[in-house]
This record gives structure tokens, C-alpha cells and sequence, in this order.
């Protein structure tokens, strides 16, 4: 598809609203179309029904894995933050596609996340058990902007866990692209030198340390004599969840478990993933991340408020930034201990 019209995409009050469901009434027997997620493996698709609520709010329904390939329950049993924005992400995906007729073809350009874990008690599931989670999803993008060759939008999303108790909330920020246009955008990109140079060098970290469990999984490498940073971002095309599909740069999911790791690692390794959960990330996108050159991170503590620990991360590619984040990090609670 060369160009997109504006009238192919749905605004979501045309026509009769579908008789209003709760979230008691939503499936989770199997899994949505993975295409409506960007998503080429079954295995990574974590969304499994929904339903429209009101005109540009929706239900939604996902099962976490209790085995994910990388994403795993953190101290205490807590889900992986990393898990709560990639549902996120993939719900985000699915509305626009499902219920504003948004073809497959378009491109989804991340411009920033902002999450908040806000009750881990509530994101604990039961051991030995999936975790049934659902999702109230809120579309900010204005009529007036529903057309055209770039379309802005925001996703607000409170994740229900625990028995329908609140337990994150994530917005997403980030742009629909005709697809001519982002062809035009990216004829600019640097040519790609060989491969696999960015997947060489030594890993930062053990995985234990950064709250992984397999070596392929640490995206951080150590740093090259002249590297104005302290980690290189280790770049494994062939790696099954952070590069799922193909795409022509480097995929936001990557980058943020970079940032994630780096965070880890600021204060140095010694202090390691088991003390410590992610419960707020802000970041936002600069530029893309081209393949065949280092993208350098760097993460410095700033402080925090009592009990929590922050940290500002930076991604740079050819003395640019491409994405910085603020973190923050509290110490894990013990199951039924106090929560924030």
C-alpha cells in the first residue's frame, strides 16, 4: 500500500456501540492474532480479548506467561515491569488496529512511555499459575488529528491484577506514520556496516544482576577504550523476544531493557536485581537506533525520595542522544510485607 487515505481510518463512535461488557466478561482461552500486535512468534503474544467500553475507552484481557523466555517474576514474585509495558504495548497496537481500522501496513513510531507500578502486592501471581490480567485502555488522539500522513496519539492504561486490583499504569506516546512517508524519513539513514561487530565484546554483568537468568539475555556490553559512556548495547538480531521480527533499527522493547539494565547496574554490580524492583520509568525517544553503530549508555543515580533509589539513563548513537529515561528503583518487599 503506496499511500494512505484518510477516510480508511475508523473513528470509533461511527455506527452503533457493541453492548458494553465488564471485564468478568473477557477470554482468556486464547490468544489474539498476533499480527494485531507486530508480533511473528504465538509465544510472544500476551493479549487475549476485549471490548469497547465507551467511545474511545476499551477492556482488554492478557495472560503473562509464569515462564517467559526473559521476562520474569522479580523478587517476591512480582510481575516483571518490563512484561506490564509490553502488554501495554501490544494493547496500544490492537485497539488502533482492531477498533479504528488502522491497516497493518502503517508504521508505529514510540516517541516516549511512562509507567508506574503501583501496587506490587496486587502484580504477584500465583505461584505455579498463569497470571490473568486485564487493562483499561484509554485513546487520547483528537478528531482533527485522525487523518493524514502523521497521526500523534497517546494510550493511557491502568493494568488490573490481583482479583481486578490496580497495579501499574502505563501511557504511551508515539505517532502512526503513513508509509511513504516513513519511507521518506528513513532514506536518510547511514548505511549499515557489517555484522556482528555490535554483538562483540564482553557482557557488562552476570544475569542474576540484572535480573535475567540466561547470559544471550544481558543487553549491555562493556564499554571500548574511547567509548565516552560506561556499556556499549549489545545488539543480537537473531535474539527470539528483542528482535521478534525484522525492522530497519533498533526496537524500542531493546532499548528499554537497556535502560533497565543500566539502571541496575549504576550504583555498580554489587547491588544486583533480587533487592530491588522497577517501579517507575519515563523515557522518551529522540531518534532511531541504526544498526551498525555502537549506541552508548550511560545511567547515573540522582538520589531519590526515602526508600527509593533514581537514576537518569542516556542512549547516544554518533554523539546524540536517541532516548533518556529517569528510573526508579525501591527495595522489593517480602510477600504480604508493606507496599508503596
Amino acid at each position: 500500500m503506496d499511500t494512505f487515505a484518510p477516510d480508511q481510518l475508523t473513528h470509533p463512535t461511527a455506527g452503533l456501540l457493541p453492548r458494553q461488557r465488564s471485564a468478568a466478561d473477557l477470554d482468556f482461552h486464547r490468544t489474539v492474532s498476533r499480527k494485531l500486535v507486530h508480533k511473528a512468534a504465538v509465544s510472544e503474544v500476551f493479549l487475549t480479548d476485549s471490548a469497547r467500553a465507551t467511545a474511545d475507552s476499551y477492556l482488554l484481557a492478557a495472560q503473562w506467561p509464569r515462564d517467559h523466555a526473559v521476562f520474569q517474576p522479580g523478587p517476591g514474585g512480582t510481575a516483571d515491569s518490563m512484561v506490564i509495558i509490553e502488554t501495554v504495548r501490544q494493547a496500544t497496537m490492537f485497539t488502533f488496529h482492531e477498533y479504528y481500522g488502522v491497516p497493518l501496513e502503517l508504521p508505529f513510531v514510540a516517541k516516549s512511555f511512562d509507567f508506574e507500578l503501583t501496587d506490587d502486592q496486587a502484580a504477584r501471581g500465583s505461584v505455579g499459575a498463569p497470571q490473568e490480567v486485564t487493562l483499561d485502555l484509554v485513546v487520547d488522539m483528537p478528531a482533527e488529528r485522525r487523518a493524514g500522513r502523521r497521526m500523534p496519539f497517546r494510550t493511557h492504561t491502568v493494568v488490573h491484577a490481583g482479583a481486578g486490583r490496580p497495579c501499574a499504569r502505563v501511557t504511551i506516546g508515539g505517532e502512526i506514520l503513513d508509509p511513504a512517508l516513513y519511507r521518506r524519513l528513513r532514506a536518510a539513514r547511514p548505511a549499515e556496516p557489517g555484522f556482528p561487530a555490535e554483538d562483540g565484546g564482553a557482557v557488562a554483568a552476570t544475569p542474576a544482576q540484572v535480573g535475567r537468568r540466561r547470559p544471550d539475555d544481558v543487553v549491555l556490553l562493556a564499554a571500548q577504550p574511547g567509548d565516552d559512556a560506561r556499556w556499549r548495547l549489545r545488539v543480537d538480531q537473531g535474539h527470539p523476544t528483542f528482535f521478534d521480527h525484522g525492522s530497519d533499527h533498533v526496537q524500542a522493547v531493546l532499548l528499554l531493557e537497556a535502560l533497565r539494565q543500566s539502571g541496575l547496574l549504576a550504583d555498580g554490580p554489587a547491588r544486583g536485581a533480587s533487592a530491588e524492583v522497577l517501579t517507575g520509568l519515563r523515557v522518551e525517544f529522540h531518534a532511531y537506533g541504526e544498526f551498525g553503530t555502537p549506541i552508548l549508555l550511560d545511567a547515573r543515580a540522582t538520589g531519590g525520595e526515602p526508600g527509593t533509589r533514581t537514576v537518569r539513563a542516556t542512549a547516544a548513537q554518533a554523539g546524540r542522544p536517541i532516548a533518556q529515561a529517569d528510573l526508579v528503583f525501591r527495595p522489593a518487599a517480602l510477600p504480604g510485607g508493606p507496599t508503596s
